[in-house]
């Protein structure tokens, strides 16, 4: 279960490094773009590498934090207790909450109509 938690950590770092990247491109680009210097070929910049290191850094210290540790593995054991639904029973759900949304919208769609047909005849007078 901890290799599940620590791989958890390491997608987390991931999502990190884009985010800080894409980050760190807009800033560069509304500082200064020249400083957003191309490193490794036309798709790894210095935004790129600040983003990684980021990255590399917000994983190394989930791994590392016992607290961050000890929450992942009580999340993974929670997990584990779950009833998760069947193939059956998930298709009739879905099916339900289609079949509810679609009468929902016909239900607004025709009270905005109604009332459209109402304020209409109210600003005519």
């Amino acid at each position: 279960m901890e290799k599940y938690v620590r791989i958890s950590f390491v997608i987390g770092g991931l999502l990190v490094w884009v985010t800080l990247a894409a980050l760190f491109s807009a800033a560069f680009q509304f500082v200064n773009p020249n400083w957003d210097r191309l490193l490794l070929g036309a798709r790894f910049a210095v935004s790129d590498l600040l983003g990684l290191i980021g990255g590399m850094a917000v994983a190394v210290i989930l791994v590392f934090h016992e607290r961050a540790n000890r929450l992942g593995l009580e999340v993974a054991n929670e997990l584990r207790n779950v009833t998760w639904p069947t193939w059956p029973e998930t298709r009739v759900s879905t099916v339900v909450v289609v079949a509810t949304t679609i009468v929902v919208s016909v239900i607004l769609g025709l009270f905005d109509a109604l009332w459209g047909l109402v304020t209409g005849a109210i600003y005519k007078i």
